[in-house]
């Protein structure tokens, strides 16, 4: 992991624990109902910004939540956390038409949300978006799935 991130062994071991904490903190939020939100670090090194489908999966992973619970938080739950819910977070009546089509059902395996056909947003449509991808730092990311 050195060679690709040139992080030090004492920053790698700093990282995992803080995971691993970030982790805990959801499972005891979960367990006291308390709502959480999902999100990505993209000023940190070694976040992309096109990679919001690995949080789907690793909140369902390594916080044993199901696929369509991993999916209303990023939704629902995000929008009402950040105010907006009225607005946006589910597709209703009134609301900005903002969702993704992906080919594959992201409920039987949230790794199909990486692959987006269609993004919409305020109703407007982008097909087939095109996304620059970083092969080496994804190869490392998918140890984590």
């Amino acid at each position: 992991m050195i060679s690709v991130t040139h992080f030090p062994a004492t920053a790698q071991r700093v990282a995992k624990t803080v995971m691993e904490g970030i982790f805990q903190c959801v499972r005891t939020c979960l367990e006291n109902d308390i709502p959480v939100g999902l999100g990505t670090d993209t000023g940190v090194d070694y976040i992309t910004h096109y990679d919001f489908w690995r949080e789907l999966v690793y909140f369902h992973k390594f916080c044993d939540v199901s696929n369509a619970f991993a999916i209303h938080t990023a939704t629902a739950v995000n929008a009402r956390i950040a105010g907006v819910g009225d607005e946006t977070g589910s597709i209703e009546v009134g609301k900005s038409a903002d969702f993704i089509v992906v080919e594959k059902n992201p409920l039987e395996d949230l790794k199909a949300s990486r692959d987006v056909k269609l993004v919409a947003i305020r109703g407007q449509v982008i097909e087939n978006p095109e996304i620059k991808r970083f092969d080496k730092v994804e190869q490392e990311l998918n140890k984590l799935i």
